[in-house]
Order: C-alpha cells, then sequence, then structure tokens
C-alpha cells in the first residue's frame, strides 16, 4: 500500500512498456495487469490454459509409487489404513495460512482421533515465522507429522487423501498441480492460480484465504462426506493431464515462438 505500492505499479508498467509480449502465467493474473492498466489488452496472452511450465504428468502419477513403498511410509510415520491423511507442501510460513490450518486441524483432531496432517517442507524463521502457538501444536499433537524438506514429495501424496493449501497468494501454485496429477482432492484458497487449477465441487473445493473456520469446515466436509471426496478425487487427475500436461504447455509455446517468424 501507499508509496511502496505506487512505486511497485510504475515498475510494472515501465517493464510492460520495454516488452514486445506480456505473457501472464494465470488468466486471474491476465486480469489483474487490466484492471491495473499496466499495458494494453492486446499485448497480453496466457500460453496454453497458465501455468509457468505446466507438469509432467508421467512423474507424478499415482501408478509410479508402489505399495511397498506406500506401506513403508506408513509405517515409518505412524499412520494407519483406516487414517484420514490431510498433506500441505511447501514453505511452513505464515503467508502459507499454516496457522490457520494448524488450529483447524487442532480442533477437528478433538472430535476425529483418525484424521492425520502432514506437513512437508521447511520452516523459515528469519523470514516468515509462523506463531509461537502454531509451533507448540506441531510439536505436540501427535496427529500432525512434520517431515520436514523432502526432494521427492510423491509418496506423500500417494499416501494422503486431501491436499490442503490454504495459501494468503500465489502465482500458478505447482503443489496443486503435483497433488492432482496424483489424483488428490484439494482445498484451496480462493486466490491467483489455486482459483483457476481447482473448479470447486469437481476436483477440490475453493475457500476463502485466511480463513480457520472455513478451512475446518472443508476439511470436516472432506472426510465425512466419502461420496464427495471419491468424486474429487476421480476427477482430479484428469483435469490435470488434460490443461497442465507439460508437453501441452511446450507446444503452446513452441507455436508462439513460431509466429514471430511469420
Amino acid at each position: 500500500t501507499g508509496i511502496k505500492r505506487n512505486v511497485l505499479n510504475f515498475v510494472e508498467k515501465l517493464t510492460y512498456s520495454c516488452a514486445t509480449k506480456v505473457y501472464p502465467n494465470s488468466f486471474s493474473l491476465q486480469h489483474i495487469i487490466i484492471e491495473n492498466k499496466f499495458c494494453k489488452k492486446g499485448k497480453l496472452k496466457v500460453i496454453a490454459n497458465g501455468s509457468s511450465n505446466g507438469i509432467n504428468t508421467d512423474y507424478f502419477n499415482l501408478n509410479q509409487i508402489s505399495d511397498i513403498q506406500q506401506q513403508e511410509l506408513e509405517e515409518k510415520l505412524g499412520i494407519k489404513k483406516t487414517d484420514f491423511v490431510f498433506i500441505f507442501v511447501g514453505r511452513i510460513v505464515t503467508d502459507k495460512g499454516i496457522n490457520e490450518l494448524v488450529a483447524a486441524f487442532q480442533s477437528l483432531s478433538k472430535i476425529n482421533s483418525s484424521i492425520k496432517l502432514v506437513l512437508v517442507g521447511n520452516q523459515e524463521e528469519a523470514l516468515d515465522p509462523l506463531l509461537a502457538e502454531t509451533k507448540h501444536l506441531i510439536s505436540n499433537n501427535k496427529n500432525i507429522i512434520s517431515v520436514g524438506y523432502q526432494n521427492d514429495v510423491r509418496s506423500y501424496f500417494a499416501i494422503s487423501n486431501c491436499l490442503v493449501f490454504p495459501s494468503y497468494r500465489e502465482g500458478f501454485p505447482n503443489v496443486v498441480m503435483q497433488a492432482g496429477a496424483m489424483s488428490l482432492a484439494s482445498i484451496v484458497s480462493d486466490i491467483n492460480g489455486c482459483n483457476e487449477i481447482i473448479i470447486d465441487g469437481e476436483n477440490g473445493l475453493i475457500i476463502p484465504p485466511k480463513n480457520e473456520e472455513a478451512i475446518c469446515n472443508a476439511m470436516k466436509k472432506i472426510v465425512e462426506n466419502k461420496e464427495l471426496t471419491l468424486h474429487l478425487s476421480s476427477n482430479a487427475r484428469q483435469l490435470i493431464t488434460s490443461r497442465y500436461n507439460q508437453q501441452l504447455v511446450w507446444n503452446a509455446i513452441l507455436e508462439e515462438y513460431r509466429t514471430f517468424e511469420k
């Protein structure tokens, strides 16, 4: 806000004025650029259906993770077959909605002891630390499993039932595409990128950002309504492969380059 916002807006306009074409990575971002009059609409184009590079849907595929791998990880983390597992993947910081997520899970776990929350990612104390209360709950709630940063998140997706991604702001989040490609339903904030990858009621649920109660209600709905969860999960992969498959995005980028040759 204020002077800082005005300076940033000026830099945006200056940058766009020097560009031949401007490629927002989502339709939401394109709308923001037009709304703020950063450049003329004719200069803008979203490649394919958005995203920066698409996603390798062969790599992010549930078939890549064997039953034995899943079983070993479940045993390592103390997860039972009867547990319902929520997962978050990303930086464990305030900006990602972790304070609200942990508080919501704490409330829900008091009435349902068979749910688990797996947190995959590092805390960043120097940049965007969590509330002290949140850190206490992560350390002391036995149903919250924090595993830190992982090079390969596919096994963690494979043992989970639903991604919860209550971020405050995003560009075009890879995590939501990855989870969908791994056939997971998602609960996401109604923010740029997330609200394009997820179609509410089709492959996930969209909730207001910074809203602990909304997170809790959505998680409760996912756990209790098995028919809904099955519907969301069964649609998840197809809606990613049909819109964000990496080869599809690459082909669209190549076609865009070829327009400059004509």
